[in-house]
C-alpha cells in the first residue's frame, strides 16, 4: 500500500517536472546509454554492462560528449593555478548530453534535481556563448533502485526504427544524430 502512495506520488511529481503535452511525450525515444565515458567517475568505466535491452547506446563511442563536457568544464578553470587531474563535474557531462544529443529527459533520483538545474544552467550559457541550441531537460523521477549504475535512461526527439545493437547504435548516433564535432568545433572559433 505504501508503495503503491509513494509511487503515485512520484507520478504526480514527475508530472509537474514536465509542462509538456502527452503527444509531446510520446514523441520521445528512450535510449538506454552506458555511462562509460565519464572521467570523473572511473567506477564507471567498465568494460561490458551487466544490463541489456534494446536502443542501447555507449557513452565512450559519442565522442562529442566528452569534447563538450571538458569544454564547459574548462570555462571555470583558472589560469592562476595549476590544471587539476579530474576538470568535469556531473553536471558538465550532463549539460553536454543536453546540447550534444538532444535529450529532453532524465530518468533520475529525486536527490539528482539540483544536479539537473546546474546542468542546465551550464548547457544554456554554454550554447548562448556559442550559438548552439538548447531545450531545456527535464527529469522524469525513476523508482528503479536496483537499475545497473553504469546504465543511464535517457529519452530524445531522435527516432531510430531500427536496434542494431549498442555499438552500432553508438556510431550511427554519433555520426547521424546528434551535434558533429566539426559543428560544435566551428561554433567554439567563431569570434
Amino acid at each position: 500500500m505504501y508503495q503503491q502512495l509513494l509511487e503515485n506520488k512520484m507520478s504526480a511529481l514527475s508530472l509537474k517536472q514536465l509542462p509538456q503535452s502527452a503527444s509531446q511525450v510520446s514523441q520521445l525515444q528512450r535510449w538506454y546509454m552506458i555511462v562509460d565515458g565519464n572521467q570523473h567517475r572511473s567506477d564507471l568505466c567498465q568494460l561490458q554492462p551487466q544490463f541489456q535491452a534494446p536502443y542501447m547506446l555507449s557513452e565512450a563511442l559519442i565522442p562529442q560528449l566528452r569534447l563538450v563536457a571538458i569544454l564547459i568544464a574548462a570555462q571555470r578553470l583558472g589560469f592562476d593555478q595549476p590544471t587539476p587531474d579530474i576538470i568535469s563535474e556531473e553536471a558538465d557531462w550532463f549539460a553536454a548530453r543536453i546540447l550534444v544529443m538532444g535529450v529532453r529527459v532524465f530518468h533520475l533520483d529525486i536527490t539528482l534535481i539540483p544536479m539537473l538545474k546546474t546542468a542546465n544552467s551550464r548547457a544554456r550559457s554554454f550554447a548562448q556563448k556559442h550559438n548552439l541550441p538548447f531545450t531545456q531537460a527535464q527529469m522524469r523521477m525513476s523508482l528503479h533502485a536496483s537499475r545497473p549504475e553504469q546504465m543511464l535512461i535517457i529519452e530524445t526527439q531522435t527516432q531510430c526504427k531500427e536496434d542494431k545493437g549498442w555499438v552500432q547504435n553508438s556510431q550511427h548516433f554519433a555520426h547521424n544524430l546528434c551535434l558533429t564535432e566539426d559543428t560544435i568545433l566551428a561554433a567554439c572559433n567563431r569570434p
